[in-house]
C-alpha cells in the first residue's frame, strides 16, 4: 500500500519507473502527487489545480502533466497541461463539450483524446504542448481510450462497436491517419 488515509486514486508511473503519482481529492480541488513504488519516502505535490480532476498523465520528458478536469463543473471536463512544479495551467483543449482520455505520443509532440463535440465520442490528436487550431479526427463513428504504441506510429482506441481499433499514423512532417484497422472485439473487457 502507497497511501493511507486520504481520498486517493487514478495511480500512473513517473516516466523513469521509480514512483506512482495519483490524483488526491480535497473539497473543491484536486492535486497529484507522487511517491516511490517500493514506498519509502513521503508523498511529493506535483501539481494543484483550482477544480476537481478525473484523469492524469506524465510526460515522457517528465516536465508536464496533463489532466483532465471533471465534466461536472465548469469546464466540462478539460485537457489542461501543467509544468511539474509550476503553477501555470496550459489549456490544451478546452471546450463547452466533454474531452476525456488523455495520451500522450512516446515523443511528447501529439496528445490524442476523445470528445464529444460531433455528438457522439471520437478520436482527436492534436499538436501538444501548444495545440493552437490544429485538430485532427482519427475514429470515424465513433472512438474513445486513444492509448499511443511505444514508437508512436500506431494509436489504438476502442471504435463505438469496442473493437479495439489501431490507427496507422505519421507524424512527421505533420500529423496523418494512414488507415484503420480493426484487431478484435473487446466488448468482453
Amino acid at each position: 500500500r502507497l497511501t493511507f488515509g486520504n481520498q486517493d486514486r487514478r495511480p500512473f508511473w513517473s516516466p523513469d519507473g521509480r514512483s506512482v503519482a495519483f490524483v488526491r481529492d480535497t473539497l473543491n480541488t484536486s492535486a497529484v502527487y507522487a511517491r516511490p513504488a517500493d514506498g519509502s519516502g513521503q508523498d511529493r505535490l506535483l501539481v494543484r489545480l483550482d477544480r476537481q480532476l478525473q484523469e492524469a498523465v506524465w510526460s515522457r520528458d517528465g516536465r508536464w502533466i496533463v489532466t483532465r478536469t471533471d465534466n461536472g463543473t465548469r469546464g466540462a471536463g478539460d485537457i489542461v497541461a501543467v509544468k511539474v512544479g509550476d503553477t501555470t495551467q496550459v489549456p490544451v483543449v478546452a471546450s463547452p463539450f466533454s474531452e476525456l482520455h488523455p495520451a500522450l505520443s512516446p515523443d511528447g509532440k501529439w496528445l490524442a483524446y476523445a470528445s464529444n463535440e460531433s455528438g457522439t465520442n471520437e478520436v482527436y490528436v492534436r499538436p501538444f504542448p501548444e495545440a493552437g487550431g490544429a485538430r485532427w479526427q482519427v475514429s470515424n463513428g465513433g472512438g474513445t481510450q486513444p492509448v499511443w504504441s511505444p514508437d508512436g506510429h500506431e494509436l489504438f482506441f476502442l471504435d463505438a462497436a469496442a473493437r479495439l481499433t489501431a490507427a496507422r499514423v505519421q507524424t512527421t512532417p505533420t500529423f496523418a491517419v494512414a488507415g484503420l484497422t480493426p484487431l478484435f472485439d473487446a466488448s468482453g473487457y
